[in-house]
């Protein structure tokens, strides 16, 4: 009974409600579609990191980290790593790459660079940069064609390349003496991080590996590609215990920027939720003192009949919380549907594309959230709906029956 006189207490005073609503109606739809804005770039810039640049996990020799030295290599002679692999039901794909530090020259320019030696058909598996060869740019390596090399569009533009240029790259061999060879462009790729851009290239692992008086088999790198991000954890512990003399590392420990992005992101998004709510609550507590005092009498009639305590704070955190949940529900709802929409079709903000990319963001933004937001988010606001009723509650307990029935 307590729960339907509380509901229709809040539509006594429609006008007042209504306003009390829409205020908590827009803060929860801004809020809600800001989060969902930061959450989705966040988790995108994730996504095409990992699909792009880390993959799910790594292996490397452990000294390699330290030294980034070539003769730090797996030996995937024996075959045992890679028999592991291709054991866990959990793995997708899985690539190895020959890695080391160069110098690329043009006719016109010279820049350090990171050379990824790699098997163009395994690693179109594991990293989408195949894909991010536009039809004008050229195709990906060709497993049969020798010296071929594809490099970022940023890297193009800084040497002053196109297609079919020949870029030089010199660098060390296995015994330490200097090497290089001309490669020619077959395909220039272009990801949302324009710092990956300019600092990679790709060639056949076979091409290099004879340059560097090396065996393909032993390389620097591993990367793994899972079959779902919740797993990373669980094989990259199966692997470690199988392989303790190697340094394996999930995606958060390759990159340690978007590790902590992915942490406080959450954080942050709950803070600010927070604020929306706590502002929010100020308004709740103004509109319930407003109503306390225009239902003296009627509280201290309520009060003299019988009704105890504990029923009339009830029934004033009930008005509180339905207020608060009416609105929530509302903005959430719009919050969500946007977010849904935008999601589908993304927000293009191509005319900030150059800034974007300079720090390894798509400049068409996909706004995300997951359901664990919505429910965390409504507890809030019903947490927020009884601490606001909690000072007008005392105000109206406090009041004398015998003087409030008096009140006009």
């Amino acid at each position: 009974m307590i729960w339907i006189i509380a509901w229709k207490n809040i539509w006594r005073n429609k006008v007042r409600s209504l306003v009390v609503i829409l205020a908590i109606t827009f803060g929860l739809f801004g809020g809600v579609f800001s989060s969902a804005i930061m959450k989705g770039m966040v988790e995108q810039r994730i996504k095409e990191a990992v699909s792009r640049e880390t993959g799910h996990i790594q292996i490397h020799d452990p000294k390699y980290i330290d030294d980034n030295e070539i003769q730090y290599v797996i030996d995937g002679e024996a075959g045992q790593l890679e028999d592991e692999l291709d054991s866990l039901p959990q793995v997708k794909a899985w690539s190895s790459r020959i890695k080391f530090q160069a110098m690329a020259n043009s006719a016109n320019a010279g820049t350090g660079v990171m050379i990824f030696g790699i098997d163009p058909e395994k690693e179109q598996q594991v990293t989408e940069i195949s894909t991010m060869i536009c039809d004008s740019c050229g195709t990906y390596l060709d497993g049969n064609k020798k010296n071929q090399i594809v490099v970022g569009k940023a890297l193009a533009k800084k040497l002053k390349v196109r297609l079919r240029s020949k870029i030089v790259l010199t660098f060390q061999d296995k015994e330490g003496n200097l090497t290089g060879a001309a490669f020619r462009i077959c395909g220039i790729y272009r990801t949302s991080n324009s710092m990956f851009d300019e600092m990679n290239v790709f060639v056949r692992k076979v091409d290099i590996a004879k340059l560097l008086i090396t065996n393909p088999q032993k390389y620097q790198e591993l990367v793994i590609s899972l079959i779902s991000p919740v797993l990373v954890t669980a094989v990259q512990d199966e692997l470690t215990g199988s392989f303790p003399e190697l340094l394996v590392r999930n995606w958060k420990e390759i990159d340690p920027m978007l590790g902590m992005m992915s942490d406080l992101t959450v954080v942050w998004l709950y803070m600010f939720m927070t604020i929306i709510l706590l502002a929010l609550g100020f308004g709740i507590i103004n509109t319930m003192l407003m109503t306390i005092l225009e239902r003296t009498r009627e509280l201290g009639m309520l009060a003299a009949i019988g009704m105890n305590k504990r029923r009339i704070f009830l029934m004033i955190m009930l008005e509180s919380v339905y207020l608060s949940l009416t609105g929530a529900a509302i903005g959430m709802a719009l919050g969500y549907i946007l977010t849904l929409y935008t999601s589908h079709t993304g927000i293009n903000l191509s005319s900030f594309a150059e800034g974007f990319e300079k720090i390894g963001y798509n400049p068409i933004m996909y706004p995300y959230l997951d359901l664990n937001f919505f429910i965390i988010l409504t507890v809030m606001v019903i947490c927020i709906g009884i601490l606001a009723s909690i000072y007008p509650a005392r105000k109206a307990l406090k009041l004398n029956p015998a003087e409030a029935v008096r009140t006009e």
